[in-house]
């Protein structure tokens, strides 16, 4: 099967007056289907600025990135935004929820804009929040919900779109260590249930051991972590 997503030679300099910063230099990476992959890094090294290009959130300066072997037109931008509502989920370190939406309707965002919501959608909506342990906050707008509540609503929202891909960028890392883990399991059980590749971003090493294969960004290369280069696929 062809990988869900991929990138080839993907480079992003950034033009300074004291000279161009150069965040990724020529990285490759091939996502299959249902793969678990965690990309970890020191602060800074640019782990943030791959998954942003991996999404279609940020072009690349060099490079492409491929979705099942075609490349994304990045210059195409309604394309660009039709493709992540349709293949992409997105999990944040801030949840970003919409502050006058409640949970409920925080669910239903990333099908507004796309299609009419149907009563499918809307119980959908409900089991998520079933599954995250939420019911009884359907109708609690973020600002009346805990921290790890409004993460909970984030990352059913990833799923929402029934995406090949979710992409979580440090999703836990505003949270305490045992809420965090909660929430890895409850992130790795939709992933698995839902057939969803998964690409995670993160410092949590127990997190990262989670992932089916480990990945590491130095010096704006990926490597497999504690190895060479073989692995990226």
């Amino acid at each position: 099967m062809k990988p869900v997503l991929g990138a080839q030679g993907v480079a992003k300099i950034f033009p300074r007056s004291d000279g161009d910063l150069t965040v990724l230099a020529a990285c490759d990476l091939l996502v299959g289907p249902q793969e678990a992959v965690a990309i970890t890094g020191a602060s800074g090294s640019g782990k943030s600025t791959l998954l942003n290009i991996l999404g279609g959130l940020d072009a690349p300066t060099s490079g492409s990135v491929t979705h099942e072997g075609w490349p994304l037109d990045f210059a195409d931008h309604a394309a660009l935004t039709r493709w992540r509502s349709e293949v992409v989920g997105f999990v944040f370190q801030f949840h970003f929820l919409l502050p006058d939406f409640t949970a409920f309707e925080n669910l239903l965002i990333p099908l507004r804009g796309r299609r009419r919501i149907t009563a499918a959608d809307r119980t959908l909506a409900m089991e998520f929040l079933e599954r995250m342990g939420l019911a009884d906050r359907a109708d609690h707008l973020p600002g009346e919900m805990s921290g790890g509540e409004q993460q909970r609503v984030a990352v059913a929202r990833a799923f929402m779109n029934r995406p090949r891909v979710v992409l979580a960028d440090e999703p836990f890392g505003n949270l305490d260590k045992e809420i965090g883990a909660r929430l890895g399991d409850l992130l790795f059980e939709m992933r698995r249930d839902h057939g969803t590749a998964l690409v995670i971003v993160t410092h949590d090493s127990a997190l990262a051991g989670r992932a089916d294969r480990r990945l590491h960004l130095h010096g704006g290369r990926l490597a497999v972590a504690g190895g060479g280069e073989e692995g990226l696929r």
